[in-house]
């Protein structure tokens, strides 16, 4: 049994098993004023001017230079390394006083949770999720406008200025289309489990901190989490072409924490005409983008994953609408085969868990193919 930071309680699955993760509610206090996109890169959702640029920021001071306080020396490369749990996100002026949080689903509400996911070779994926989002299947131009700020997501590799204290995320993808295809640069402190990401000063004043607390390792992995530990970006299905069907870029990340995290965009986005979207433009960005996480479980005598998503772009599950709770009840149930550097997840349906179909008797629900970007923990 583990129980992760947002309260979820997983077992390793050894049987068919329909009961799903258990939520004890358990609430974080985060603090912020507006989006937030690379580690707390402030976005406002109305305005007017150009999209993102990549920004010049202080470099921390010695005291701060990433060295992790549990071993003197280390780089801050190395100490980055690792599956992040949100902790807290606090707002201050320029006076220093700490500001209060907005009601939820702004962003920084509290009760949000998230995941930050670093790797050695220089992957990197995000996504932070706050409460009482907007239910929806298909979401209204008002709805989406509402939920910009309830799900922030990215994808990527990143760099580190060692000397500086300096971690700069190269966006390959976003839920916030301004995002995609900029660099962000952020100072950053790491001292022994605790990640600190600082964002310089605001026009309007509000100075935001973000801090990740480092989750722990699984005590034993089994074959199957060696196998799939790791990033894998989504690829063509045996058959299929970049362009037919349109690959939709992403990643897909499993991690030894026994945590995992999706990301799919669509191709061609559009950014917004102006410093904001219109209602029209949040429709087409939340529809546009389709990310999850939270823990996940292996049934080997089953050859399935269970993905336990407490965190989803989406109210994806079974359960009538009325009923629906964002990033709860939503387990997703993945077939998995590998094949060399490739692997192929297969499902029955969009969420629950069901009996392994007896061979040559599925007829699936749908399948998606991923290839290996780095190594697992061997």
């Amino acid at each position: 049994m583990l129980e992760d930071s947002f309260g979820v309680k997983v077992e390793l699955v050894e049987r068919w098993d329909t009961s799903g993760a258990e939520h004890r509610g358990q609430v974080m206090r985060t603090i912020s004023v507006a989006a937030l996109g690379l580690f707390g890169l402030v976005v406002s959702i109305s305005g007017c001017g150009a999209g993102p640029t990549t920004e010049e920021v202080p470099a921390l001071s010695a005291e701060m230079s990433g060295a992790s306080a549990d071993a003197p020396g280390s780089s801050l490369k190395d100490d980055l390394v690792g599956t992040w749990g949100l902790s807290s996100v606090e707002l201050r002026d320029a006076a220093g006083l700490l500001l209060p949080p907005p009601e939820a689903p702004g962003f920084g509400s509290p009760g949000a949770i998230g995941l930050l996911i670093c790797d050695t070779a220089g992957h990197i994926g995000l996504a932070i999720m706050q409460q009482n989002r907007p239910k929806y299947e298909q979401p209204t131009p008002e709805e989406a406008m509402a939920d910009l700020e309830g799900y922030t997501a990215f994808f990527g590799t990143y760099t580190v200025n060692e000397t500086d204290g300096l971690v700069t995320a190269h966006i390959q993808g976003s839920r916030d289309p301004r995002l995609t295809g900029t660099e962000q640069t952020r100072a950053v402190e790491v001292l022994g489990d605790r990640l600190t990401v600082e964002v310089p000063l605001s026009a309007s004043g509000v100075q935001p901190t973000l801090v990740w607390e480092r989750l722990p390792e699984i005590a034993e992995l089994t074959p199957t989490h060696r196998r799939v530990i790791g990033f894998w970006k989504h690829v063509p299905n045996e058959g299929d072409t970049v362009d037919d069907p349109l690959l939709r870029p992403g990643f897909i990340i499993y991690t030894s924490t026994g945590r995992m995290m999706v990301h799919l965009m669509s191709p061609g986005r559009d950014t917004y005409a102006a410093g904001g979207p219109t209602p029209e433009e949040a429709q087409a960005a939340v529809s546009s983008y389709t990310s999850y996480f939270g823990p996940f479980s292996v049934d080997e005598a089953g050859s399935y994953f269970v993905h336990h998503r407490v965190g989803h772009t989406l109210d994806l599950t079974d359960r009538p609408q009325s009923e629906r709770r964002t990033g709860l009840d939503t387990d997703g149930q993945r077939f998995y085969e590998f094949v060399d550097n490739r692997m192929v997840l297969r499902f029955l349906s969009t969420a629950g868990v069901k009996p392994p179909p007896s061979s040559g008797e599925a007829e699936w629900g749908g399948m998606i193919t991923w290839e290996r970007m780095s190594p697992g923990p061997g």
